[in-house]
């Protein structure tokens, strides 16, 4: 593809695969390798067009070896107003330490971020390892969990638990059966929400041994017609790990955290929930789920200024010309955004600014998982009045916070 000094830019290939799994061991500190098992089933999520890799051909003569590699899926994402939107999620983002401020990272960038555009993405989409790399190419956190440490001795819900709560353990066959379906019900639905490809569920649903270590369990899938929730036990202290929990309706919700809060001789319960969940406010007790970390679980990018701002729907009608700014590439720009009966046209215009913002910025606010008001005192907005930071705030406003639900 392209050739830099020593370093050859190029997709991967079948001979390329064990040398990048050792890579990825090293640049992700993993205890061992991928095993086979898993690199066959993670390969038939992605083409090899999808990936790239920079080997060094000639610092140590003779010697080829891969120094950085990353990949992108064409992943579903939900936005507000339920379109889903084909983003490009970028992932397995590695640069040996030999190699290190190279350029390496953006070398592999700027040739994907070529290839979104030809592919007609609005969107780019990433979980960040570390949170002071991508903003430089225009990603801003944008969704965000809370993880939570439940104490089920002091989990008393309100109301009394229903005759009949439909919960039941799933056998295998179940369970292939009916997640892959309730899921989809469910990221359709829900905004920030990531579906997951039928190639994504082998993986997820065979639970190899390397996901757990000698004290945790094999996952348990409790099954409800409306949802489903899939934990294992930590026999150390006696934790339950909540790894994944879908609830299509509040009733499904309830049900389901009902029987997780009530396992027997369960000492805590760990996971990652909505920042607006409601599970706090269904106890007696709200301090019951304890809050011990707010990550940002998604990070967007916008490609296409005026393609992704008319995909979502707005909380308000109302016009405004924002002012973006992009220091990596071309979508800088002054565009007025005008919203009636929630949808909206985005055309470019000379006006003046009403906001100024930079892309980054402009992507964090896209799903609503930031409010305007907090870039503002940040002064990472900047409003020609008052009225102008209100509308903005209303517009961008939304039902439910965003929560991705899947990390890749």
């Amino acid at each position: 593809m392209e050739r830099v000094d020593m370093l050859t830019i190029k997709h991967a290939s079948d001979a390329d695969w064990p040398e990048i799994i050792e890579l990825d061991a090293r640049a992700f500190a993993l205890p061992s390798p991928l095993p086979r098992d898993e690199i066959t089933e993670f390969r038939a999520k992605v083409p090899d067009e999808a990936t790239y890799l920079i080997r060094d051909v000639g610092t140590v003569p003779g010697s080829s070896t891969i120094v950085a590699f990353s990949l992108y899926y064409d992943l579903p994402l939900t936005v507000p107003g339920g379109a889903v939107v084909d983003a490009a999620a970028l992932s397995w983002v590695s640069v040996s330490a030999t190699h290190r401020r190279r350029g390496m990272l953006r070398r592999m960038i700027d040739a994907q971020y070529a290839d979104w555009r030809a592919r007609g993405h609005p969107l780019a989409i990433l979980t960040a390892s570390e949170g002071t790399i991508y903003e430089r190419f225009g990603f801003g956190p944008a969704a965000f969990a809370h993880r939570v440490h439940i104490a089920p001795a002091a989990s008393t819900f309100r109301s009394p638990a229903p005759p009949d709560s439909h919960v039941r353990y799933g056998t295998p066959d179940e369970v292939a059966a009916h997640v892959p379906v309730v899921h989809a019900r469910w990221a359709a639905a829900r905004n920030g929400a990531i579906g997951r490809p039928a190639p994504w569920w082998p993986s997820l649903l065979a639970d190899r041994s390397f996901r757990r270590n000698s004290q945790t369990s094999g996952l348990h899938y409790l099954l409800h017609p409306d949802g489903y929730a899939a934990y294992r036990i930590d026999a150390r202290d006696r934790t339950a790990l909540i790894e994944d929990f879908v609830a299509v309706t509040p009733q499904a919700h309830d049900d389901l955290w009902r029987v997780l809060t009530s396992l027997d001789l369960i000492s805590s319960v760990h996971a990652s929930i909505p920042v607006d969940d409601a599970l706090p406010h269904l106890l007696t007790d709200a301090r019951a789920v304890g809050v011990v970390d707010r990550p940002d679980t998604l990070w967007v990018s916008i490609l296409d200024v005026a393609a992704a701002l008319e995909l979502r729907t707005y909380s308000d009608d109302g016009t405004l010309v924002l002012e973006v700014g992009d220091d990596y590439s071309d979508r800088a720009g002054r565009y007025r955004l005008q919203v009636v009966d929630g949808r909206a046209s985005v055309t470019p215009t000379d006006d003046a600014p009403n906001a100024s913002m930079d892309i980054a910025v402009l992507s964090s606010l896209y799903l609503g998982g930031i409010a305007a008001r907090e870039f503002a005192e940040a002064r990472r907005i900047d409003v020609d009045s008052p009225a102008s930071l209100t509308r903005l705030a209303r517009l961008f406003d939304v039902e439910h916070a965003p929560f991705a639900g899947t990390f890749f």
